[in-house]
C-alpha cells in the first residue's frame, strides 16, 4: 500500500519536472508529467494523459492566468508571461500542493466517460529511472469549482485553440 509520504515524494518530483519544463523546454511536458491510465486491477495501458498538480488556494494564480489571456490576443505573450510565473513562483513550495490531480478533456471524450464510469483508475508516471504508480478515485468537477478553473486557465495558456466546452476530472489518491 502506498503511503502519504510516498505521495509527497511524488509531488516533489512532479514540481522538479515542471520547473525544468518551464525553464528549459518552454513549458513542453516531459514524459514524467503524463501518466499511463490503467484499471485498478492492472492490465494494459488504456490511455496516456498529461495531468496537473494543483496548488492549495489556486484562485490568485488562476486570476493571473485569466488576466494574461484576456489582456492580449497574442498567444505568444500568454506563453511568455505564463512561463515566467510558472518558472519563478509556482512550483517552488512543494508542500503547497493538493493531493488531487486534474486533467482536462474534451466535453465528449470517450476516455473521460470511461474513467467516470469506472470511478477509479491507476496512474503510472515514469521518467528516466524514476517510477510512481498510485490508485485514484475519479470524479468530474463542476465548472465553478476552483480546481476546474485553475485547470482550464492553465491549459488555455498553452493551448489558444482550447474549446469553450471541456470537462475536468479530478483524481484523488487512495492512500
Amino acid at each position: 500500500m502506498k503511503t502519504a509520504e510516498d505521495y509527497q515524494r511524488f509531488i516533489s518530483w512532479q514540481c522538479r519536472l515542471r520547473k525544468m519544463s518551464m525553464r528549459e523546454k518552454d513549458g513542453r511536458p516531459s514524459a514524467g508529467m503524463s501518466a499511463g491510465i490503467h484499471a485498478i486491477s492492472g492490465g494494459d495501458e488504456q490511455a496516456r494523459m498529461n495531468f496537473l498538480i494543483n496548488r492549495r488556494d489556486p484562485a490568485d494564480r488562476t486570476s493571473e492566468f485569466r488576466h494574461i489571456i484576456r489582456k492580449t490576443h497574442d498567444s505568444r505573450e500568454w506563453i511568455k508571461n505564463g512561463l515566467r510565473i510558472l518558472a519563478e513562483l509556482h512550483y517552488h513550495e512543494t508542500d503547497q500542493f493538493e493531493n488531487e490531480l486534474t486533467a482536462l478533456f474534451g466535453e465528449d471524450s470517450p476516455t473521460a466517460y470511461a474513467l467516470l464510469k469506472a470511478g477509479q483508475c491507476q496512474l503510472r508516471f515514469a521518467e528516466g529511472s524514476i517510477e510512481y504508480g498510485f490508485d485514484f478515485d475519479v470524479r468530474s468537477l463542476d465548472q465553478d469549482d476552483e480546481m476546474f478553473q485553475a485547470t482550464y486557465w492553465h491549459n488555455h495558456l498553452f493551448n489558444p485553440t482550447l474549446p469553450g466546452k471541456v470537462r475536468v476530472l479530478c483524481f484523488t489518491p487512495r492512500l
